[in-house]
């Protein structure tokens, strides 16, 4: 993930922040914070100043060190959750990077920004079931404890999405951002498990990570395709007519998958040799500097 590490991309990300269209409980549609009337008002951290936040929170003093505006953060404040649901299934283990690594890189650039606004940040690999968890984490200080819990995640087994948010659903998480970022490649399909978060006030945004050979595969003859989950053989011979075929039911797919974001007001993007990790990333967070 050393691309996630260069300055230059770390600069695209910059100001940016987490993109939410729904407004969950401790949370304020303009500044996305709001304070605790608590007994707690322990200082915590500094963050950078967007339009929208109180100017009352600004810490002049910082600001004459800094040249730089930035707010008080305090303990008894709410702070928006992200679950970085990653897909860890086998497929991911294809391609070239392997899809794996494009999707620790979005989890890395979305993880990334979210620590940096104070955002509380946790970690959830899935495939067939739900991995054990990097727990809820928040502070610019926890970026380089994602980043190891991540480079960890090795692809293995089948997809099974709609399992994995029960189980997400059963640890009993409050409301947030679900950024789920997979191939989407899921017998069972994915309206089901997405339609559950929405109902329980969770807001996904969908990252769908692809091979180049995915989408356009190399014409040739008979080949021995292996399912990289099941490990299900097929012989096929790839000619024209059949990679049409494939790419017709390919792009079907994705105007679906488009269709259904798109009807629910979600995110949907692309990582993949069409579309750039750095362009769909900052594209989903300049909607949040908006």
């Amino acid at each position: 993930m050393s691309s996630l590490l260069d300055p230059a991309f770390l600069r695209r990300l910059g100001r940016l922040r987490l993109a939410v269209r729904r407004r969950f409980a401790g949370s304020s549609a303009g500044g996305r914070r709001s304070t605790r009337r608590g007994s707690s008002a322990e200082f915590a951290e500094h963050r950078p100043y967007y339009a929208g936040d109180d100017v009352r929170r600004i810490d002049w003093n910082a600001y004459a060190r800094l040249e730089e505006l930035v707010l008080r953060l305090f303990v008894a404040e709410e702070d928006l959750s992200l679950y970085l649901l990653i897909d860890r299934s086998a497929s991911l283990g294809i391609g070239t990077p392997p899809k794996i690594e494009l999707a620790k890189q979005v989890a890395a650039a979305l993880g990334y920004v979210g620590l940096s606004g104070s955002e509380r940040v946790s970690v959830h690999p899935f495939g067939d079931a739900l991995d054990a968890p990097m727990a809820p984490t928040r502070g610019s200080k926890r970026i380089g404890a994602l980043l190891r819990y991540l480079d960890a995640i090795e692809p293995r087994g089948d997809t099974d999405l709609a399992n994995t948010v029960e189980r997400f659903l059963a640890r009993s998480p409050r409301p947030g951002l679900v950024a789920v970022i997979s191939d989407f490649f899921d017998p069972g399909g994915f309206q089901r498990p997405l339609d559950r978060l929405l109902a329980q006030k969770f807001e996904p945004v969908l990252f769908q990570v692809l091979d180049r050979e995915e989408l356009d595969p190399t014409p040739g003859t008979d080949v021995e395709l292996v399912d990289s989950e099941t490990g299900q053989k097929v012989d096929v011979s790839l000619d024209a007519r059949a990679i049409a075929a494939y790419r017709a039911r390919l792009f079907a797919f994705f105007a679906e998958l488009e269709s259904y974001a798109k009807k629910r007001g979600l995110f949907y993007g692309r990582v993949d040799a069409e579309h750039a990790l750095d362009d769909v990333v900052v594209g989903y967070l300049r909607q949040g500097a908006r």
